[in-house]
């Protein structure tokens, strides 16, 4: 425990700083980040540390003060740890990684730095726990034990690879977490595995909803004609992916069925030989539309995450097409609101069995329920995360601008 101050004794609620790299909501690890913190400030009064911004400052930011430290870390630095680690997890697929003095400052070069000033606005805040964001936050974390070596720590893990969270580089992120938080079932059993204390790890889901409005009316180009609904992360002038390849080879198999493609460049409604091309889809709301009319939703590029845009369409009782090595793959499987292929076969037949009406029907019933009952509720949600990290609830959700 921290020791207390008159200040703290004065105190109607608690502190809880929020240590985040980034701090945005376009990203699914941003966008998880801002409800975690959402929900704690139902109970809490929260401070958000970034090295981001400039000039330094302190600003507001819907219900959280945002403290910019004006020392961005580098994307680049990040990228060079992701492919050492890549790399290196390859060589060493048994996590007998050979770790240096020298391969750890490589791993941390210019990630330390932009987190030098955290330690003074800890010292002025006086938090009664901080949450880092990410398992490889080294950074964060030595802020955090430069101001106070014992200070309670929440851990959002952000743990969307596989071998980074079980490098034994962020093992300390890891240890030094009194609660861990999860948002999948696969990423909680996944950090269990590597690092055990299972009653410190926390399943927190999400806090999504489906849309009514979605069901006022259809989008135009594609209509309320059962179509098939293929969403990418590329171009269509992007011949080289296999995403390009993937939507192409739907449109060619169910050519008597209408077919919306959502690119990168532009949305894509077919039937019959005939396109209908429009602007990209942009906003959630027109994705929304899009899941809650199609027959069956494929997603060829999931969020690495939790694959947030799969729970969406099984909030709307659309079944998903995932990829079998994917984070969706668990809302297919788990959550039986869907199917999963391995290569361009196995998709063409997944779709296929999910056009039949009673396969769908089922599917439908099945991962909406699922979706509901695992990231339906905004109460439940906050529930998990102000339990997890060890401070009471309240009935009042407060309302987090994305």
């Amino acid at each position: 425990m921290t020791a207390t101050s008159p200040v703290d004794r004065a105190r109607s609620r608690p502190v809880v700083t929020v240590l985040a790299a980034h701090w945005e909501s376009k990203t699914e690890e941003g966008w998880i980040t801002r409800q975690v913190a959402g929900a704690l400030a139902c109970v809490a009064d929260v401070h958000v540390i970034t090295p981001e911004g400039t000039p330094a400052g302190t600003a507001s930011d819907s219900v959280f003060t945002v403290h910019h430290l004006g020392t961005p870390v580098d994307l680049s630095s990040e990228l060079r740890r992701d492919l050492l680690v890549e790399g290196i997890s390859e060589a060493n697929p048994a996590r007998d990684v050979p770790m240096s003095v020298e391969l750890s400052a490589l791993l941390d070069r210019d990630l330390i730095e932009p987190w030098q000033g955290a330690s003074e606005v800890l010292a002025d805040l006086l938090p009664d726990r901080v949450v880092i964001v990410g398992h490889q936050n080294v950074g964060a974390l030595a802020a955090v034990d430069r101001h106070h070596g014992d200070l309670p720590v929440t851990l959002v893990a952000l743990g969307s690879n596989a071998d980074s969270l079980a490098f034994p580089h962020f093992d300390r992120v890891f240890d030094r977490a009194d609660s861990i938080l999860a948002v999948t079932e696969s990423e909680r059993l996944s950090i269990v595995e590597h690092h055990g204390r299972p009653e410190a790890v926390h399943r927190i889901g999400a806090p999504l909803a489906a849309n009514s409005s979605a069901l006022s009316e259809p989008n135009t180009w594609v209509g309320d004609t059962d179509y098939i609904l293929v969403l990418t992360g590329v171009a269509s002038i992007d011949e080289d992916e296999e995403e390009t390849d993937l939507s192409r080879l739907i449109k060619f198999t169910f050519p008597d069925r209408p077919v919306g493609i959502a690119h990168t460049d532009g949305f894509f409604a077919w039937h019959e030989g005939r396109v209908n091309s429009g602007w990209p889809i942009e906003r959630s709301s027109d994705m929304a539309r899009l899941m809650a009319w199609a027959r069956v939703t494929i997603d060829l590029r999931p969020g690495r995450l939790f694959a947030r845009r799969c729970v969406d369409s099984l909030l709307y009782g659309t079944p998903v097409v995932v990829a079998h090595d994917s984070r969706a793959r668990e809302h297919a499987q788990r959550g039986r609101g869907g199917l999963w292929f391995a290569n361009p076969a196995e998709l063409t037949w997944c779709v296929e069995a999910l056009l039949e009406p009673s396969a769908h029907d089922a599917f439908s019933t099945q991962g909406q329920s699922y979706a509901e009952d695992e990231y339906g509720s905004t109460d439940r949600f906050i529930e998990r995360v102000t339990g997890a990290c060890g401070l009471a609830t309240v009935a009042t959700p407060v309302a987090v601008t994305a």
